[in-house]
């Protein structure tokens, strides 16, 4: 088994996060390379071809000196928002952190998902990674609305009246908006630009809006569906595009109003587009792309230092010797996809361009095992999106990384991550090529390690390394503490820091506590202040002054 899983790909063997040797379990092993082989002896002469692409083209230059906030935009909630950050939140939020200096605002991802109930809340598990999410659009401006405001205006005193919750109730956003855009659509289906701009956005979009039409009648679960629906191209497909219509040409006009929504955020600042990893398991991508992933296989990592049990994110993985031979045009259209309205990309678990941790069905992250991938095509391909779209790249690297995927990322001009909670260094010794955080929405807020209000009491700890960096007294405010972090990393060498509104507003729950579903409201929580009283907030207006005396500013940047 240990050679023929060599020639798949298939690592026996890595290096865990204690830095000792773990050899993946030969069940796993055996599982994960029947999925690729399905009873070939060999794979494809045409190997994965691996190397760090040295004297290859760079991805467009990030920004030197910037500063920004990276947001997840659900949570971002104005008084007239419909219980969910939207689309008009985003240019609000985007015109405010421009003029207080901010060169840049991290989005979280905007991928759609299934038109059914109930609504998934996690960004990160969407049903397409290209098209976006409904519930983001800002109802009163969509084109139309003005004809049928009488019929509008109960559903907007419901979806405003959700915001006095601040758990965020994605079923009742989904309703109250699919009701209005079916008003609107009825009133104004055909607004100027519409047909050219579906027509630019070729079979995808026809395909997409297809799936949703289905997903309606027959629910999200593809697998489920008649037999002559269950692929793109199946012999039914035809049948009932022709039969759905009116219902495919909706959720067209849904995309098409989305991406003028977006185009105008973008307009106020520049934005940087998270791309995941990876799509929910019954979905569009999943079914658009099912000849290209690895059946019985999911995407996940092995145990680290934060997450013991290692992590099972319920993705299908794209099988390397089949996305080769598509000449990755799943990876192309994820990168095209964030860059339509972004002047950076960030790409969640960067290590899936070079391996990947795959979990056979009926096994724990611990049964896993690592498959490579084609890292330097991959990067030659993301080089050359990123330059054509002026778009910069910052990957995701943090967890257990490979030093060849850093110094194959600083070659081709891509940012790493340097995280306050991880790095051992000084943030003054960070390397210049990098963005500096204190976290991510995966991990702790820094009111939540101060106060020790954290649910993960084994994050506790980490409030050692807030007195190391701050000197502050036991009963320091949480605030004072936060800004005081901010202070540190805006003087550091990296090109970019981030700054979480979280941390601004003292803010003790993370967006996401990895590994919990019902225990934790995960990709639920708004933040405690609508965006009105967040522009006048304190701890915004002293982290911003922090980044400017430090000379990061919007102008200093660009």
């Amino acid at each position: 088994m240990g050679d023929r899983a060599r020639a798949w790909g298939v690592q026996r063997t890595y290096v865990g996060y204690r830095g000792d040797t773990v050899e993946a379990p030969a069940a796993g092993i055996e599982a994960i390379v029947e999925a690729m082989a399905a009873g070939r002896d060999a794979p494809p002469e045409d190997a994965p071809r691996q190397g760090d692409g040295a004297g290859a083209e760079e991805c467009w230059p990030a920004p030197e000196r910037a500063w920004g906030w990276a947001v997840q935009l659900y949570a971002a909630r104005s008084r007239d928002s419909w219980g969910i950050g939207d689309l008009a939140d985003l240019r609000r939020l985007g015109r405010w952190a421009k003029g207080a200096g901010a060169s840049v605002l991290l989005i979280s991802p905007l991928g759609a998902q299934p038109p059914t109930l109930p609504q998934q809340p996690c960004p990160y598990y969407s049903s397409s990674r290209r098209f976006r999410n409904l519930l983001h659009l800002r109802i009163e401006e969509v084109e139309g609305a003005e004809r049928c405001g009488d019929q509008i205006a109960p559903l907007r005193e419901s979806g405003l009246a959700l915001n006095r919750n601040r758990t965020i109730d994605y079923d009742a956003v989904f309703g109250l908006k699919l009701q209005a855009l079916e008003l609107i659509f009825q009133a104004r289906p055909d607004p100027p630009g519409l047909a050219s701009w579906v027509k630019g956005q070729g079979r995808a979009l026809r395909s997409f809006a297809t799936f949703n039409a289905l997903a309606e009648i027959h629910g999200a679960a593809w697998r489920t569906w008649p037999n002559p629906l269950r692929h793109p191209r199946g012999d039914g497909i035809g049948r009932v595009q022709r039969e759905l219509a009116p219902r495919i040409t909706f959720h067209e006009w849904i995309q098409f109003h989305i991406h003028q929504q977006l185009a105008r955020a973008a307009r106020e600042i520049d934005l940087i587009a998270d791309v995941p990893v990876g799509f929910a398991s019954d979905g569009f991508d999943s079914w658009r792309w099912q000849d290209l992933v690895a059946a019985g296989m999911r995407v996940g990592a092995p145990p680290d230092y934060f997450f013991r049990d290692g992590q099972d994110w319920g993705m299908p993985p794209f099988d390397p010797w089949k996305l080769r031979a598509s000449s990755f045009e799943p990876f192309v259209d994820a990168i095209r996809g964030a860059t339509s309205h972004a002047r950076g990309v960030r790409l969640d678990h960067v290590m899936s361009l070079f391996r990947l941790f795959w979990i056979p069905e009926g096994l724990t992250p611990s049964g896993g095992a690592y498959v490579t991938y084609p890292s330097a095509p991959l990067l030659d391909i993301l080089a050359s999106e990123s330059r054509r779209a002026k778009a910069f790249v910052i990957g995701e690297d943090l967890g257990i990384v490979e030093p060849a995927v850093r110094t194959a990322m600083r070659k081709r001009g891509a940012l790493g991550y340097r995280l306050l909670w991880f790095d051992d260094k000084l943030p003054e010794e960070w390397p210049r090529e990098s963005v500096a955080a204190i976290s991510t929405h995966d991990l702790p807020t820094v009111a939540g390690i101060w106060r020790r209000t954290e649910p993960d009491q084994r994050q506790h700890h980490l409030r050692a390394r807030l007195v190391e960096a701050t000197g502050m007294r036991d009963d320091a405010q949480a605030l004072d503490v936060a800004v005081a972090i901010y202070q540190r990393l805006a003087r550091s060498p990296s090109r970019i820091v981030l700054a979480t509104l979280e941390d601004a507003l003292a803010v003790e729950e993370r967006p996401n506590i990895p590994g919990t579903t019902s225990e934790w409201p995960n990709w639920r929580i708004s933040l405690p202040s609508p965006l009105e009283e967040i522009e006048t907030a304190e701890g915004a207006r002293r982290i911003a002054d922090a980044m400017s005396q430090a000379g990061r500013s919007s102008t200093a940047a660009n």
